[in-house]
């Protein structure tokens, strides 16, 4: 497996579980700005990650499946065991997100044809 099908699979579930830790142990200061970093996170940081997947997979003609199976993983372990929340909305407003950046990039590709 190469280094651009790795980062393609891995990126969002590299970023969830990186921020996530980082806000868990204190890494940014105080609570309040852990919680704030990892609230801004939720609303830009996943999302760019996800779409960025989207994109790769269809620029690269990567299997969808395994990309977001691993990226949905990533996001019920973090969000169902670690935070213990119930925030399903997240993960199909990220599939969303990951479905509009594969889609507006096939389509692209299938019209420079």
């Amino acid at each position: 497996m190469n280094l651009n099908k790795l980062a393609a699979y891995f990126l969002p579930a590299f970023a969830m579980f990186s921020i996530s830790a980082l806000t868990m142990f204190g890494a940014f200061g105080t609570d309040k700005e852990n919680l704030a970093i990892f609230s801004l996170s939720l609303i830009i940081v996943y999302p760019i990650t996800f779409i960025i997947q989207g994109v790769s997979c269809a620029i690269h003609h990567y299997s969808v499946i395994p990309a977001i199976g691993i990226s949905l993983i990533a996001f019920i372990i973090i969000f169902f065991v670690v935070i213990g929340g119930n925030n399903t909305i997240y993960g199909v407003y990220y599939f969303a997100l990951f479905g509009a950046g594969y889609g507006i990039t096939y389509m692209l590709r299938r019209m420079k044809k």
